[in-house]
């Protein structure tokens, strides 16, 4: 089923998230060792790194007119009670309606300053500003806790606030080889093999189930894929919607003139038809927002509205945007919507390859409330145009052939950056999200934290790296033994072992040990006497996955040993 709905706001949007370079290629790094003391969920993500985004509260009242004035005069601005910091905390608005209208109206009494609109559920208002003057009074009113231009108009000389380049595309795929043809005929794109996706469609048929959110450029809609074929094949039976915060005067207001929310749209629910390329959840329903016609400049009432459309449908959203200064009002929606348990996955930001600005990841990547993702190459390392940090969560391998606007046909056009990383791990998500629609966002994140590094080691440049699909859903993918190496005290006490599978259930895998125990923990008497000769104890246990039969055999050696009679021990 294919549907859109109309919507009426300004035009949106934030910063270019384009192509990722090529690399050569090499084999995909194997699955590390797993442990079971990382528990994502009492492990957030690092608080936002905001030294190097720009803060418009700390600019003077020159700068920060500057930058509104450019912006038609336009501004945003905050409502809070006298005495408060903030009109919300924690997600929650700490200011009624009631008294939202009657600071509202006060505000519109300040000379200079006209009240455009007022949001129906935050405590923000848009107001034109008329001079400095107006700006320096508004700065200093009792219940304003934030102003912050309305759009990204970067004034003359200042280019720090300039991306490297638009985020649109309609070009072909140049990127690695690799990809193959899966059934009933469309194209797997290489990456989907190194990150183990194909096997874990065979435990969870494409997301089936899910909405997902995008809140981008819209989808072509000229191209078939994304619009009547979205639902043919194998991937019937599910809805997109398409929606939109601005029509920029095109014919159709949800219409995609940029290219870049088309092939998102495509990585993340790309029909499996044997017409083109698939995506990672491939049966999953889409609720898609246009908000621009790019992404490089931003309406920040559109943004929001984005965010709250697509939150007000979907539990997953994808957020492939970003920008260089920081926005209090699209925070405080983030905020809002996290506290109600949404998953937001964004961008880390994609520039210009090796570029300097590559270590800021960009707004709203920054913020503690969304799930953080860049960037992988062929080798593992970050891609040559993805932005990393310790605010990144997660890790995939990018650059990948997608379904790209109409003019390309079913020709693959190219995808890459931590855009390209945005649509896989928010597929990957849809996917166990589909196994167990019940789950919580901290439940998500720590199946895909274990799945990405089991042993909880946290990079500061990918977080927890790249997830293994498999492990995501739950499949036995990274076995491994817990329990002491060594044994070297005197007399005869008991030792325990435990077989641990990351990611899986108790009653997703069974247990099989050399010893006969077919139990997670196995017990073993050892005596050690003065004067015996050390000798290797080993543990072995096979690992089985009671969904699809597969095994994982893993081994433990250990030591024992006199400790008094033993050379090698000083």
């Amino acid at each position: 089923m294919f549907t859109h709905s109309p919507r009426l706001m300004g035009v949106v949007t934030l910063f270019a998230l384009a192509t990722a370079c090529r690399d050569d290629p090499v084999r995909p790094p194997p699955v590390r060792p797993a442990s079971p003391e990382l528990d994502a969920a009492r492990v957030p993500s690092p608080p936002a790194i905001q030294g190097d985004l720009i803060r418009f509260d700390r600019l003077s009242d020159e700068a920060l007119w500057a930058e509104i004035r450019n912006a038609g005069g336009t501004a945003e601005i905050g409502l809070r009670r006298s005495g408060q910091r903030h009109g919300m905390a924690n997600g929650r608005v700490l200011i009624s309606r009631p008294e939202r209208d009657v600071v509202v109206r006060d505000i519109g009494t300040v000379a200079g300053i006209s009240v455009r609109s007022a949001d129906t559920l935050l405590p923000i208002a848009s107001v034109r500003v008329a001079s400095l003057a107006a700006l320096s009074a508004l700065r200093k009113h009792r219940n304003v806790s934030f102003i912050e231009p309305g759009r990204l108009i970067p004034v003359a000389g200042n280019s720090k606030w300039l991306s490297s380049g638009s985020g649109c595309s309609v070009g072909f795929y140049n990127g690695p080889g690799g990809s193959t043809i899966i059934s009933p005929g469309d194209l797997l794109p290489w990456n989907y093999h190194y990150m183990n996706i194909p096997a874990a469609w065979a435990r969870v048929p494409g997301g089936a189930g899910v909405t997902i959110g995008i809140v981008d450029t819209g989808i072509d809609s000229y191209q078939p894929e994304l619009t009547t074929e979205f639902a043919t094949g194998m991937s019937t039976g599910r809805t997109h919607v398409i929606d939109a915060t601005a029509y920029a005067h095109q014919p159709v207001y949800w219409h995609d003139t940029c290219g870049h929310g088309t092939r998102l749209a495509s990585v993340v629910a790309g029909p499996r038809n044997g017409k083109s390329i698939l995506g990672v959840a491939w049966k999953a329903n889409l609720y898609s927002v246009r908000v621009d016609d790019d992404v490089v400049l931003t309406n920040v009432a559109a943004t929001r509205l984005g965010i709250r459309l697509a939150a007000g449908h979907a539990k997953l959203i994808a957020m492939a945007f970003g920008t260089i200064a920081y926005y209090q009002s699209i925070s405080d929606e983030l905020s809002y919507w996290y506290a109600l348990d949404k998953m937001f996955v964004a961008a880390a930001g994609t520039s210009v390859c090796f570029g300097p600005q590559r270590s800021i990841v960009t707004f709203p990547g920054s913020e503690p409330t969304v799930t953080t993702v860049t960037g992988l190459d062929r080798s593992g390392a970050v891609s040559c145009d993805s932005h990393y940090g310790p605010a990144v969560d997660f890790a995939a391998f990018v650059d990948q052939p997608v379904t790209g606007v109409a003019s390309l046909g079913t020709v693959p056009a190219g995808f890459g950056g931590s855009s390209n990383a945005v649509g896989v791990i928010t597929g990957l998500a849809a996917l166990e999200l589909s196994r167990n629609p019940n789950q919580t966002r901290s439940e998500l994140v720590t199946a895909l934290a274990y799945a990405a590094s089991p042993t909880g080691l946290r990079s500061n440049m990918t977080g927890w790296g790249s997830p293994n699909a498999m492990c995501v859903v739950g499949g036995v993918c990274a076995a491994f033994i817990q329990g002491t190496d060594l044994i070297q005290t005197y007399g005869t006490r008991t030792y325990s072992w435990t077989a641990w599978q990351a990611a899986a259930p108790p009653w997703l895998v069974s247990y099989q040990w050399n010893t006969g125990q077919s139990t997670p923990t196995i017990s073993r008497t050892v005596t050690v006497t003065p004067g015996m000769q050390e000798y290797t104890l080993v543990l072995a246990v096979t690992v089985r996955d009671n969904v699809d039969g597969s095994t994982r055999t893993v081994t433990k050696n250990v030591l024992v040993r006199d400790p008094y009679n033993c050379p090698t021990c000083w």
